[in-house]
C-alpha cells in the first residue's frame, strides 16, 4: 500500500466516519429510549470523546502503554489516505450531530 497525501479526500472520509459513528450513537440512545434534547446532548459528548480518541488528542495510555493513533482511509488502488498529521474529527461533531438531529449548528 502507498501513503498518499490528499486533504480533499480526507476531509470527505472524516466526515462520513465521524457521521456513521454518530448516527449509530443517536440509534442506540433510542433504541434504550433516549430521544430528544437528552439524545443530542449524550451524542454529542460521546461522539466528541470517541473523535477525540480516535484524533491522538485525548492521550490514551493503558498499563505504561501509550496508544497514538493515525487515522487513514483506503482509496482506490489500495492507497491509504493520509492528510499530513492526526486527525481532526471532533471538529465536525457539533455541525454533523444537528445536522443528523434536524437542526442547524
Amino acid at each position: 500500500m502507498e501513503l498518499v497525501l490528499d486533504s480533499e479526500s480526507y476531509i470527505e472520509q472524516q466526515e462520513i466516519l465521524i457521521g456513521e459513528i454518530i448516527l449509530s450513537i443517536k440509534d442506540t440512545l433510542e433504541e434504550v429510549g433516549i430521544i430528544g434534547d437528552v439524545a443530542k446532548e449524550a451524542t454529542i459528548k460521546l461522539a466528541f470523546k470517541i473523535a477525540c480518541d480516535l484524533d491522538a488528542t485525548a492521550g490514551i495510555e493503558f498499563d505504561g502503554v501509550e496508544v497514538n493513533p493515525l487515522v487513514t482511509f483506503i482509496g482506490e488502488n489500495n492507497k491509504l489516505i493520509y492528510c499530513g498529521g492526526n486527525s481532526y474529527m471532533h471538529e465536525y461533531v457539533h455541525g454533523i450531530t444537528c445536522a443528523v438531529f434536524g437542526e442547524s449548528s
